[in-house]
């Protein structure tokens, strides 16, 4: 038996019978190895028979030709090693960069995602609200001249992030529409009054600096979709809802709040206009449209301003 026999036949039993990888190779790779090394060992030994039955050969002879059949079995099976681990590492790194390919798609293709239609808000994400601006060239140049029309009238400091106000209705997935709307042009000077009622609101500290708007402008088709009421005021473009964050679970804040806005609602709220709906998950509805109050089943008996301000 030469020398590699003896190193690598028990080894590679043990790898054969315990089905475990040794050095980088599995289990058939050693089996395969094990069968090779047999067969020379079977060839060695027919043909040191041979020689042993044969006068005309000098041992010397005998022994060099061993010699050769060793080393050159050596030299084959550590070829075929080498062969068998290239094979190995080349499935390895192939299987490691088609991972690496489904774990990019998946990042490519994962959307940012937003509460159900009963939470208080929508999460507004630039990200996906800059892919929504860029679809098209025409939309892009379309919000900005809105943009650009509101700070005319309002100054820039007094017009609200574009991807808080062109937010819609918060069960746009449901109804197949996408989470912004861009209202049409004849519809943009409704906004106006009601913004600067939300800038006086904010100023005052009436609504804390934090606060959000979470839905503006709904297309009839959404409207109705989203269960709006039939004269709602967002089909107009005249209305926000608006929300605070860290209020949302406080109902100590949210009752504060109320009561500050119900308190302006009653002393100032004609002057604006102020159509102000309240509800006990601390969403807010503000327009311009008429002077009005409401509360969570829709109606001005269940508005928390209950107080006589004439």
């Amino acid at each position: 038996m030469s020398k590699f026999s003896r190193f690598y036949s028990f080894p590679l039993c043990l790898l054969i019978s315990s089905g475990i990888t040794y050095g980088g190779m599995s289990a058939s790779v050693a089996e395969v190895v094990l069968q090779q090394e047999q067969q020379v060992r079977s060839s060695q030994s027919s043909h040191q028979n041979t020689v042993n039955n044969t006068n005309n050969i000098p041992n010397n002879n005998a022994n060099n030709v061993g010699a050769y059949t060793q080393f050159g079995t050596k030299d084959n099976l550590n070829s075929l090693i080498d062969l068998k681990q290239r094979a190995f590492e080349q499935d390895v790194l192939a299987q490691q960069q088609a991972h690496l390919v489904i774990e990019e798609q998946r990042r490519i293709n994962r959307r940012p995602q937003y509460p159900n239609a009963g939470s208080t808000g929508i999460l507004v994400d630039e990200m996906d609200f800059n892919r929504w601006l860029n679809a098209s060239v025409e939309r892009r140049n379309s919000v900005a001249r809105y943009r650009e029309y509101l700070a005319a009238q309002l100054g820039s400091y007094n017009v609200p992030p574009m991807q808080q106000l062109l937010t819609t209705a918060r069960s746009w997935a449901q109804c197949g529409y996408e989470p912004y709307q861009l209202p049409p042009e004849y519809l943009w000077p409704n906004m106006i009054n009601t913004l600067r009622l939300y800038a006086v609101l904010r100023q005052q500290g009436i609504l804390p600096p934090t606060t959000q708007i979470r839905s503006v402008y709904r297309s009839p088709d959404l409207n109705d979709c989203a269960g709006g009421a039939a004269s709602s005021k967002h089909m107009t473009n005249g209305a926000i809802d608006i929300w605070v964050p860290e209020y949302e679970g406080n109902e100590w804040q949210i009752n504060q709040m109320q009561n500050n806005l119900c308190d302006f609602w009653g002393y100032q709220g004609q002057y604006y206009e102020f159509g102000l709906g309240l509800y006990s998950t601390g969403s807010i509805h503000i327009d311009t449209q008429g002077y009005r109050k409401w509360g969570s089943s829709h109606s001005s008996a269940s508005s928390p301003c209950r107080f006589d301000y004439q």
